[in-house]
């Protein structure tokens, strides 16, 4: 095939009239910081969601950590995490003092294990937060009832999926609190921001007072710009629309590929509405034809990237760049697992299987044709054919 014939595929995020206008009247307010816009955005959101309350934030990462600290997670406590994920949901753990627990992915949503998660489980966990990474929902059902049965908070990083569902119910609204990412690269995309939802009145009062430095408990900036209200107001808008046509380009792909024993589009069950904040492509190949199908799709500039992880090996646990407060696995009151563990050497099989470069993402943004998936399809077939023989 001729590379150079592939057409340029749709970028994101797409700002239109109505953003420049929205944007120039909250200028022309000379308030521009956390009020109005931001008040209406959080009822929105919590009307979309179908949650009691939602509360805006600077970003998701402070989104995570505003949770931690609003269930009173704090020094010697355990987090049950996913190794696979942006970092902030390791980190934000680490901001507590508290100690991350990674426990391994299950092969057919990327989520966290629920019968590791219960086997991880000892008398200092306090939380789990768990990552419907990619747009695909997490067993959260499975995991909600090991919370509950264990007195464990619930926190769901809902980041890749606002609008993604398990049996007609929002993601998000299973756990205690939920935490969506509003930055540029995300289905509602206001350049950055964050909001978290809840249905606890305690939880949602504290949040609020926590995001806002001053108050009687150690507290943050961490409030919304009005800018990133009424751009999420927008987005939020056109979130159904946009995860539609995501969804499409997803099935579409997964019929054109469909029979190649060397290449799964991977879909959601029947149960749930994925939103497919890119879709996981799962390769049977080698991994020196996987580097090289990546190298070539990049070179191209088509919108994929190689799945990120392992956090446990991530610097931040490499005991090489102490921060100054330490590393709360090595202080004296902790007893804990991970006191005389390596993060690096855990056992985490099919976390090093899928971030080995195995499974790669592929952005089909809103806008996304039939003409680029074809091209994308025959392209993969190209450079399987090639590096094959």
């Amino acid at each position: 095939m001729k590379i150079e014939a592939l057409h340029c595929w749709p970028s994101w995020p797409r700002y239109g009239e109505l953003e420049q206008v929205e944007v120039a009247r909250v200028v022309s307010t000379n308030q521009i910081y956390a009020d109005r816009e931001v008040v209406e955005f959080e009822h929105a959101f919590s009307d979309y969601q179908e949650s009691k309350y939602s509360v805006g934030v600077g970003n998701a990462t402070q989104g995570l950590h505003l949770a931690l600290a609003a269930a009173g997670i704090g020094q010697g406590d355990e987090v049950i995490v996913t190794p696979c994920s942006w970092i902030s949901s390791a980190s934000a753990v680490l901001m507590q003092n508290s100690i991350p627990i990674f426990v391994d992915i299950e092969g057919s949503t990327l989520g966290l294990n629920p019968e590791l998660i219960e086997r991880a489980i000892t008398k200092n966990t306090k939380a789990i937060i768990l990552v419907h990474l990619l747009g695909y929902p997490a067993q959260v059902e499975k995991i909600q009832e090991i919370a509950k049965s264990y007195g464990l908070i619930l926190i769901e990083d809902g980041s890749h999926a606002p609008g993604a569902t398990v049996n007609g119910r929002k993601v998000g609204t299973f756990g205690d609190l939920g935490v969506f990412s509003l930055h540029q690269r995300k289905a509602i995309s206001t350049g950055d921001g964050g909001v978290i939802c809840t249905n606890n009145e305690d939880l949602a009062s504290k949040l609020r007072r926590l995001r806002s430095f001053g108050d009687e408990e150690l507290s943050y900036n961490y409030r919304m710009t009005e800018f990133s209200a009424v751009l999420g107001k927008i987005g939020l808008k056109n979130l159904d629309l946009d995860n539609n046509q995501r969804i499409a380009a997803a099935h579409q792909l997964a019929n054109l590929l469909s029979g190649k024993g060397w290449v799964k589009v991977r879909l959601t069950p029947e149960n749930q509405r994925g939103v497919y904040h890119a879709i996981a492509l799962e390769f049977d190949l080698p991994t020196t034809i996987c580097s090289r199908i990546l190298t070539t799709l990049l070179e191209l500039k088509l919108p994929v990237r190689k799945l990120g992880g392992p956090l446990n090996r991530h610097p931040h646990f490499a005991k090489t760049m102490e921060p100054a407060r330490g590393y709360p696995w090595l202080h004296s009151n902790y007893t804990g697992y991970m006191r005389d563990h390596s993060y690096h050497d855990l056992d985490l099989p099919n976390a090093y299987k899928f971030t080995d470069g195995r499974l790669i993402e592929l952005y089909a943004h809103p806008g996304t044709e039939e003409k680029h998936l074809v091209e994308l399809a025959g392209l993969l077939e190209h450079i399987v054919h090639q590096e094959s023989n």
